[in-house]
């Protein structure tokens, strides 16, 4: 018997685009990285997969790209 696990994942709000865009710019300024650069791009998909999956506090989600 397989179980299958439904993961349910918030929608994105211009509000929240803004917030998620404003820390990826931080991110890429204080490595001095071009917001198109492939790292800046893998960590803005991580930005979202995390957002989606409920970490939404700023300060969080800078601790968690701080890491990367």
């Amino acid at each position: 018997m397989s179980h299958k696990v439904a993961l349910k994942k918030r929608v994105l709000s211009s509000k929240d685009l803004d917030m998620l865009d404003g820390l990826l710019k931080e991110w890429c300024d204080s490595r001095h990285y071009d917001i198109l650069n492939l790292e800046a791009q893998e960590a803005a998909r991580e930005l979202v997969m995390w957002f989606e999956f409920g970490v939404d506090k700023p300060h969080q989600l800078r601790e968690l790209l701080a890491t990367r």
